[in-house]
């Protein structure tokens, strides 16, 4: 009888191994496919316009100084190496979208040497920020 009831409670364990496994590949996948947005570093003063709309967020973001610095990722970063940050970042998510925070005191020659720098990485999707009047 001793040796039945002994039995009886091994056999009632649950072997929870697949669950654990089950939840594990959920939280990689989960992890794999979020995009995560890319921060500037700084946090330039944007101008003013009566017709801005809020928009989905682009999930990079490059900001332009008053002093016409370039910032991504919380570096600065020069012209030239823009584009090769940029097609980096498109072949990691090719549905990339990027926005410009720019200064209202920033060049327009620069803004726009940033702006052909990104399509020429081969990302169309550019918005410039701004406030709402």
């Amino acid at each position: 009888m001793l040796r039945k009831r002994k039995r009886q409670e091994e056999e009632s364990e649950i072997n929870i191994t697949p669950m654990m496994d089950i939840v594990f590949i959920m939280l990689i996948f989960f992890i794999v496919t979020t995009s995560f947005i890319k921060e500037t570093g700084v946090d330039p003063s944007r101008p003013e316009a009566e017709t801005a709309a809020r928009a989905e967020q682009g999930n990079i973001l490059i900001a332009v100084t008053p002093s016409d610095q370039i910032w991504m990722n919380k570096n600065p970063v020069e012209l030239e190496s823009v584009r090769i940050l940029m097609e980096a970042a498109h072949a990691e998510n090719p549905e990339s979208s990027v926005v410009i925070v720019a200064d209202e005191l920033a060049s327009t020659g620069v803004i726009i040497d940033v702006m052909d720098q990104i399509r020429l990485s081969g990302i169309s999707k550019v918005s410039i920020a701004a406030r709402e009047k």
